[in-house]
């Protein structure tokens, strides 16, 4: 099987707090590998640490079998083969809709003689056209600025996409629209995505692959179509929001 990450091992702690604990999980090339969990269980640590924001304590991170490290990063320019949706679009408020979109290939000193049209391709893609490339942040609707977001995400055409929690702050339908894009463009970008998020909906729309976090590491992993028979109990009672249940919530958190 053709895997692009492999995590071996990964452990994390904050003080006296473990919130990695001897995680492993492999990510299989051009599929979309959903991670759930709920707050607290690892998944954006786990993120930030694939993306080199965070170093893990220990355990070992391998894209295209090479091991990532600082140095490797750097080397083989890692972050321009990844693709990012934050949370809450996290667009530049001070550039405009095509600034935004072109963002990285600018800072990475790419060819800029033909940015406007590269942010155009990109927005018929995520649904938008040339109208809104002078436009704001603040001049778009939520959906919209999610949808300027993905298309900065796939600006540079990455090898993998990554998507924290993309259907946050939306309406059901506007979250159904996006979870729809996202489907869209990771077949014509032909990338990986690893996603985390706790919407279900979303969860079951978008994945090839489901893994839960729970206490900081994978109990269940498996296709999308068998988590509602995945024989566990932490990740029925999660997928179903129940309050009963071996999950026990904190409520002094």
């Amino acid at each position: 099987m053709d895997h692009i990450l492999k995590i071996k091992n990964l452990s994390k702690s904050f003080g006296d707090k473990s919130v990695l604990n001897n995680l492993s999980i492999n990510i299989e090339r051009n599929k979309s590998q959903v991670i759930i969990g709920g707050s607290g269980t690892g998944k954006s640590v786990l993120l930030k640490c694939i993306l080199g924001l965070i170093e893990p304590d220990n355990g070992e991170i391998y894209f295209n079998e090479l091991i990532l490290d600082k140095k490797s990063r750097a080397d083989t320019d890692f972050h321009s083969k990844i693709g990012m949706l934050f949370q809450g679009a996290a667009l530049f408020d001070s550039l405009n809709v095509q600034e935004n979109i072109t963002f990285g290939i600018k800072k990475i000193g790419e060819k800029t003689d033909n940015l406007k049209d590269i942010a155009v391709d990109k927005l018929r893609k995520v649904g938008l056209d040339s109208t809104v490339l002078d436009l704001y942040p603040s001049e778009l609707s939520g959906g919209m600025q999610k949808r300027v977001a993905l298309a900065r995400a796939i600006a540079r055409t990455p090898e993998i996409l990554f998507f924290d929690e993309p259907t946050t702050g939306l309406d059901p339908i506007m979250a159904d629209i996006i979870n729809d894009l996202i489907n869209e463009v990771i077949e014509e970008v032909g990338a990986t995505a690893i996603t985390i998020t706790h919407d279900m909906e979303s969860a079951r729309k978008i994945a090839d692959k489901i893994s839960m976090l729970y206490e900081g590491n994978v109990i269940w992993t498996g296709d999308a179509k068998d988590i509602n028979d995945s024989q566990n109990p932490y990740v029925d009672q999660f997928i179903n929001g129940k309050s009963e249940g071996p999950i026990k919530i904190n409520l002094n958190d």
